[in-house]
């Protein structure tokens, strides 16, 4: 990967990190030049990247109780269709409920790797 990428992606990790804004227009990655096929070739499922450890821990609680559902009560269905996800891109989360009285939690965890 470019040094030029590869610094920007330092930049905005620690950013993010920080909690401070990351980089503010695109204008400021005009200077990086695209990856060729090989360098992408190279860098595919972690060649050449030394073992790495990684610990992630993620606590959620929830309770649901002294809850009463009377008359007729209706649940939904779901459904997803063909296609759902074929222009999608990023990180993608997907929450489905069919019923009452239900207590969804949610987390996302990315781990970032650069080497130099």
């Amino acid at each position: 990967m470019g040094y030029v990428i590869r610094g920007k992606l330092k930049a905005a990790l620690l950013a993010l990190l920080l909690g401070t804004p990351a980089f503010g227009s695109a204008e400021q990655w005009m200077d990086a030049m695209p990856l060729t096929e090989d360098q992408l070739a190279d860098a595919s499922g972690r060649q050449g990247v030394s073992m790495q450890l990684q610990v992630n821990n993620n606590q959620q609680n929830a309770n649901v109780s002294d809850n009463l559902l009377t008359g007729n009560v209706v649940t939904g269905n779901n459904s997803i269709s063909d296609n759902a996800f074929g222009n999608m891109s990023g990180v993608a989360t997907v929450i489905q409920n069919t019923g009452n009285q239900v207590v969804i939690q949610d987390s996302t965890q990315i781990n970032i790797l650069i080497n130099h």
